[in-house]
């Protein structure tokens, strides 16, 4: 009874500082996580769009494109979970680093974290080379989707390495609290992804006419342009960390080691989430291609509204990392809150919003009916995971920031594999009930997770983890 009366005392303690932090904007904290939040926001908010305009120019080549893309872009999330670790490990410790003044150890960190890129990179362009259709065909589509997804993911694997690279990079950077310089480069390269995609999809400027795989050779020779800003930028020697010197290259197995004691419960998690929502994709393709293609496409809407949380999650991250690396705890629990409310402020909105357009939104990826009132319908109960979503993504990625990555990782595997999954199997192959119906199951997840990491922030022991 004892430790039930303290918890409730210190939840409400909890949420009466997230209010007044949210309520006091202008103080210093408040400052910082803007500062640090909307430029990563105005990235991935472009990333998303660019995602939707290039989905907006697929689906002119037909539901078995959209769908084929689709399927490909859910299996290299899923292979994206092998450089996660070393994203995540490389914001955690970049971001310690700063905080305790020691920046020759940032850039020492940025060095090992490319070398680590390579490695992968070349094992990924293997696998994608040999097996692309294969795996496409694993989820059960039907062979139009195979080829399509198969050609797309083969063309991406193949130059995956530029993927990875930007992705490192940009982490050490917003570790080190330079989040403009990633959406700088993210906007250069956005624009020009959508000119040569519409060159190459379509046959116009006097390209080739490619279809799908004119999609995947547009993003990745933006990425292969924005990797060579990006490791332009590091190597001139003006940004918080750098790449230039000789020294740091050699192997240094105890600080890959770090890296991976922190990166790999993340790793996991995004493993075990990608796998997860692959799995989803697999029981819904299963009722259909139009069905799937009306998944994709409402996926492709709300991932909108999840953009505030990625870019306050990140600014919760840098600031708890490097607020402990100065020894700083307070400062740290404060940039949590406010991060989180403001989260939760911003993705209810866009959540709401994107419910309300739901119907004309859909028509702008497609004109058959069925699709759009299936989306119109998915969108109405998708958008109710926002709030509880907004608290899940921020609070977890301040225990990140903090150094405590496991128990994200055990949220996430809770959340999809014992409830999402499970349910939307329920709601989907077993009942034949429709994509809005199955979604319920995204808002049970949600609100589990939510709960599970409030809990474990509210705890404090993610204040004295070492890193």
């Amino acid at each position: 009874m004892k430790r039930l009366h303290r918890w409730r005392l210190c939840s409400v303690t909890g949420w009466y500082a997230g209010l007044r932090g949210l309520a006091e904007g202008g103080d210093e904290v408040g400052r910082v996580v803007n500062q640090l939040a909307w430029p990563v926001i105005a990235e991935n908010l472009l990333q998303t769009l660019l995602g939707v305009v290039d989905m907006m120019m697929v689906s002119h080549l037909g539901a078995s494109a959209v769908a084929g893309v689709g399927a490909a872009n859910q299996v290299i999330w899923v292979l994206a979970a092998s450089f996660s670790a070393v994203m995540v490990g490389t914001t955690v410790l970049v971001s310690h680093a700063i905080g305790a003044g020691e920046r020759a150890q940032a850039t020492r960190v940025v060095k090992q974290s490319v070398l680590i890129a390579l490695l992968i990179a070349a094992v990924l362009g293997v696998v994608g080379h040999l097996y692309a259709e294969e795996i496409i065909s694993l989820m059960g589509a039907e062979p139009e989707v195979v080829a399509a997804g198969g050609t797309y993911l083969r063309i991406i694997l193949q130059m995956v390495f530029f993927m990875i690279t930007m992705f490192v990079v940009g982490a050490a950077l917003r570790g080190a609290g330079d989040t403009q310089t990633p959406m700088k480069v993210t906007a250069f390269i956005n624009l020009e992804h959508v000119l040569i995609a519409y060159g190459l999809i379509f046959g116009h400027f006097g390209l080739p006419r490619l279809g799908v795989a004119g999609s995947a050779w547009a993003a990745s020779l933006s990425r292969a342009t924005g990797t060579a800003i990006l490791v332009a930028i590091l190597l001139r020697g003006k940004a918080p960390v750098s790449l230039r010197g000789r020294g740091g290259w050699r192997p240094d197995f105890e600080l890959i080691r770090r890296l991976f004691r922190v990166g790999i419960p993340s790793m996991i998690e995004q493993g075990l989430l990608s796998t997860g929502m692959l799995l989803y994709g697999v029981l819904v393709i299963r009722l259909g291609t139009k069905v799937y293609a009306a998944q994709r496409i409402t996926f492709q809407m709300i991932s909108l509204s999840f953009m505030p949380g990625i870019g306050f999650a990140t600014a919760a991250t840098t600031l708890v990392g490097q607020s402990l690396g100065a020894q700083n705890p307070d400062r740290a629990q404060r940039a949590a809150w406010r991060a989180t409310f403001s989260a939760l402020t911003w993705m209810s909105m866009m959540g709401f919003l994107v419910a309300l357009f739901g119907r004309p939104l859909m028509r702008l990826f497609s004109d058959d009916p069925e699709i759009v009132q299936m989306g119109a319908d998915a969108l109405k109960v998708i958008a109710l995971t926002q709030p509880p979503q907004a608290i899940a993504q921020v609070l977890a990625g301040a225990l990140r920031g903090a150094g405590d990555t496991r128990f994200p990782m055990w949220t996430t595997t809770a959340g999809i594999w014992l409830i999402r999954l499970p349910l939307a199997y329920l709601f989907g192959p077993v009942m034949r009930l429709s994509l809005a119906v199955i979604y319920m199951s995204n808002i049970v997840d949600s609100i589990v997770r939510a709960i599970m990491v409030y809990v474990r922030f509210q705890r404090g022991r993610w204040k004295d983890i070492e890193v």
